[in-house]
């Protein structure tokens, strides 16, 4: 959040107004483009100048504070612990909407703790709706027993053995990577042992297969349960929400990691490819309400939202680094070298430069073998969508002894 101009705050909308005195002094604003933010009166700098904190949050974050899971003073922590909290200046006599409002991210060298409540509280009233809050509790999914059902084209209660162990172990790793990302939140670290996944029995009408997870001993954090149910959560957000709406659950809630990305993904591509349906059915813990999601030939353009971010993701970089070591071999025809180091060989390409200095320059010659000093640029390729992750050196310069 570089820049913040007047005619964005003008035309935000305001949603919530959790304190009011005069003017709303907590409030939760939408911007034309649908992203939200969190707005928090701090004090009056002079007799036209307020200053506020201001932060962009997600809509999870906005249910989990109007529905009571989250403190005021917790949600602002987490908003200055994560560098998403800043502070907005805010010039009432100004009239011309392009100008641009100060703003600055807050920090350790910025942070006065009378800026946040002296007390921590829930919210409970919105002046905005009229309404009182009140907390609501979420029942999560039972896993000591829920059901995956698989269909053909054709509805013949037929698959194939190695892609029905495919289809299952994708489901497990799916909610493994579900699970580490859910420790990483609750006690920073993956979780402490892997989630088994047991056939329970088969259901005779149909291509189903009841499973429960394993171990069964209770889980203090209720891993499993919150599994399984971000795991439903996440395919039923494929079928029914936008790509900035999950985009917002992995860059801002950080919900899901690219990993768990990337193992639903090769889970429900599977089903794609083979022209099938999957739906999860479970029972919630408590009021034994039944759940269910699906992803079928209606959902199959849907797994591009997962490709898109996968492919946001990907990252190239590059960086020169200084090497010495044993040059082992060089072709002057297909333009390619090896390199031996302490750390390994390296091999790859001249650079266009050096190649036709080389071609056009006698005097320039390689050694092979014999110590090298090269200049090499090192080039890494993170594709998240392939899920492949590649090197490439070029090499720009060098030297070697007489």
């Amino acid at each position: 959040m570089e820049t913040i101009k007047y005619s964005d705050l003008k035309l935000s909308e305001v949603i919530h107004t959790f304190e009011y005195y005069d003017f709303p002094l907590f409030f939760i604003s939408k911007s034309p483009n649908n992203e939200l933010f969190l707005n928090y009166y701090i004090e009056e700098l002079e007799e036209s100048v307020d200053k506020w904190l201001y932060s962009r949050i997600s809509n999870k974050e906005r249910v989990d504070l109007i529905e009571q899971r989250i403190s005021v003073l917790n949600l602002l922590n987490r908003l200055l612990q994560k560098q998403r909290l800043h502070h907005l200046y805010i010039d009432s006599k100004s009239e011309q909407t392009s100008e641009t409002a100060k703003i600055e991210m807050v920090n350790s060298s910025n942070f006065d703790s009378e800026s946040f409540p002296e007390e921590d509280f829930f919210v409970e009233y919105d002046y905005f709706t009229k309404r009182n809050l009140v907390r609501i509790e979420h029942d999560l999914i039972d896993s000591s027993k829920f059901k995956i059902v698989l269909n053909d084209p054709s509805n013949s209660h037929d698959i194939g053995l190695d892609l029905f162990i495919e289809v299952l172990s994708n489901l497990k790793n799916s909610i493994n990577d579900i699970a580490n990302d859910i420790g990483g939140r609750l006690i920073g670290g993956k979780s402490s042992s892997p989630i088994n996944l047991r056939v329970d029995s088969l259901q005779p009408s149909s291509f189903g297969v009841w499973l429960r997870t394993e171990p069964l001993e209770a889980d203090l954090f209720e891993v499993p349960e919150k599994s399984l149910n971000n795991l439903f959560g996440l395919i039923a957000d494929i079928e029914h929400k936008s790509l900035s709406e999950i985009e917002e659950q992995i860059d801002i809630d950080e919900e899901y990691s690219l990993e768990t990305i990337k193992s639903v993904k090769k889970l429900l591509n599977d089903i794609k490819e083979n022209e099938f349906s999957l739906k999860l059915e479970a029972t919630t813990k408590l009021d034994k309400i039944n759940k269910q999601v699906k992803f079928d030939k209606d959902s199959y353009s849907k797994l591009d939202i997962l490709t898109n971010i996968l492919r946001k993701k990907n990252e190239k970089f590059t960086e020169k680094i200084e090497l010495d070591g044993l040059l082992t071999s060089v072709n002057t025809t297909n333009n390619n070298f090896r390199i031996s180091t302490t750390d390994g060989d390296i091999g790859g390409k001249m650079s266009k430069e050096l190649f036709n200095r080389f071609k056009n320059d006698t005097n320039i010659k390689f050694k092979v073998p014999s110590q090298i000093k090269a200049l090499v640029e090192k080039e890494v390729v993170k594709d998240y969508v392939e899920d492949k992750y590649s090197e490439r050196f070029i090499l720009i310069d060098f030297e070697q002894p007489e």
